[in-house]
């Protein structure tokens, strides 16, 4: 593989490069928390590897930087079993990203991120992260209505109770109540027609997790999702600032898991 006179590539710029590839876009906080380094010997780390063609910028200063995977970042990845050899030939489309969409999936990547640590601090797995067209689907309610299905991603959690199965919806604000109105009626219709069944393997029961940017977003929605279903369904749509994102937030079993575990 190549590099430049004096550069290396050790295990631990490895797993800087497999965060980054399950990220899809990273953060130095996102890479210095996953990987236990401090802020200053990430971002040096990461400059040499963006130098190197492993990494690349899709976001520069004055705003934080946010990276991706470059070729020669994917070739690594590939070469060590931590990637599809498709990633080769896979045109990388993150520096194509307008602005809105890079916080909006910088966003998710602070969501996965932040999951990935409380899984692994509470003996737990994240098994599952899935993003992208393969999840969309549409459903027809009851009144004729064509709804989309759209996640931002499919996740699941392991533990010695099963597999807990959430659809994320990532929300940073700028879509209107109504608009969440429409989905959260498209996943309980999605539900009741049992048509996740067809479409992801091994997957009974599902959860609409919206996990959004401020107290206050999650305080609204959560009050007008309340407005829209039975008492006993508001457990399959948690709301969750961010801030407040815990594993007991998303599932209130997890915590008996937790205290079985611990």
């Amino acid at each position: 593989m190549p590099t430049t006179k004096g550069f290396q590539l050790v295990d631990s710029d490895l797993l800087l490069l497999r965060h980054v590839y399950a990220l899809r876009l990273a953060t130095i906080d996102h890479l210095a928390a996953l990987s236990g380094r401090s802020y200053k010997r990430a971002q040096e780390r990461l400059d040499k590897l963006v130098g190197e063609k492993y990494l690349k910028l899709v976001r520069k200063r004055p705003e934080k930087h946010v990276y991706a995977i470059d070729r020669e970042g994917a070739a690594a990845l590939i070469h060590q079993g931590h990637a599809p050899r498709e990633l080769a030939g896979r045109r990388l489309r993150e520096n194509e990203l307008k602005p809105l969409g890079i916080q909006h999936a910088v966003f998710i990547a602070d969501i996965h991120a932040k999951l990935i640590m409380l899984t692994q601090a509470r003996s737990l797995e994240l098994s599952r992260w899935v993003e992208g067209p393969s999840l969309w689907d549409r459903v027809t309610t009851s009144n004729n209505a064509v709804i989309p299905i759209r996640p931002d991603a499919w996740f699941t959690i392991e533990g010695s109770a099963g597999s807990l199965h959430f659809f994320l919806e990532a929300d940073r604000g700028t879509m209107a109540h109504s608009r969440m109105r429409e989905k959260v009626t498209g996943y309980s219709a999605y539900f009741q027609q049992r048509r996740h069944l067809a479409k992801f393997e091994g997957m009974d029961f599902f959860r609409v997790a919206t996990v959004t940017a401020t107290r206050g977003r999650a305080d609204g929605l959560a009050a007008e999702f309340k407005s829209m279903m039975p008492a006993r369904w508001a457990a399959a749509y948690p709301v969750i600032a961010f801030d407040d994102l815990t594993l007991e937030r998303l599932a209130p079993e997890l915590a008996r898991e937790t205290a079985a575990v611990t």
